[in-house]
């Protein structure tokens, strides 16, 4: 009997002092992923992406690569990499859509 008591409080105690550090390195890898999770736009600052190029300069160029077609609803300035781009959704000749992504500076 007194080797079940010995046995349990053992493996409470185990239990007791394992479960700290593996909340720690839970806590740890959230943070680490964190910034991996959140694109750059959304973080901190809260400011909005600049495109300083015309949109007429950016529609221009996706037609040229297209070889026709026409814009589906409007240019959307994002940014990626670090670097503010147009996304613009194109229906081609044979009508189906493509996005095409342009440098917006």
């Amino acid at each position: 009997m007194w080797a079940k008591s010995a046995l349990l409080f053992a493996l409470l105690t185990a239990s007791t002092f394992s479960a700290p550090a593996d909340a720690q390195q839970r806590e740890h890898v959230r943070q680490a992923h964190q910034g991996w999770v959140q694109p750059v736009q959304y973080r901190g600052g809260g400011g909005s992406v600049q495109c300083t190029r015309p949109v007429g300069d950016a529609i221009a160029e996706v037609a040229a690569r297209a070889g026709g077609g026409s814009i589906v609803g409007r240019a959307r300035c994002l940014e990626q990499g670090g670097r503010p781009i147009y996304e613009i959704r194109w229906r081609m000749p044979d009508n189906q859509l493509r996005d095409f992504y342009v440098s917006g500076s």
